[in-house]
């Protein structure tokens, strides 16, 4: 399993707040629209039967045409959720979405590893 923490600067979240110009809650519904989106994008994904590129996006190795794919089309639609729910400009909806969909993503396979598993 990734430990992200290990990876984070401790004030990531306040350089993000910082230079984002956003409220706290504003960052906690950002994260909570990435990870809905993340989740209803990838259950869609499976219900098309495509597990593989799903298990590449989700090992953080998108290296297929469809891997890439996926992973694109996730990103592109975090973004326009973002600017949707948030009403935030496009500059820091892509900001947030390349900043929150990889720790979103390794925190949604560890909790898939956590349920196989047990």
């Amino acid at each position: 399993m990734i430990y992200m923490h290990q990876f984070i600067p401790k004030d990531a979240g306040q350089r993000l707040q910082h230079w984002t110009r956003l409220q706290q809650t504003q960052i906690q519904q950002a994260i909570l629209v990435t990870k809905d989106t993340v989740m209803e994008y990838l259950r869609q994904q499976l219900e098309r039967g495509n597990w593989r590129d799903v298990q590449e996006v989700l090992r953080g190795k998108p290296m297929t045409r469809a891997g890439k794919f996926l992973y694109h089309e996730l990103r592109n639609r975090v973004i326009g959720k973002l600017i949707m729910r948030l009403g935030v400009r496009k500059v820091i909806a892509v900001a947030l979405a390349l900043v929150l969909l990889p720790l979103i993503l390794a925190q949604v396979a560890g909790e898939l590893i956590k349920r196989v598993r047990s």
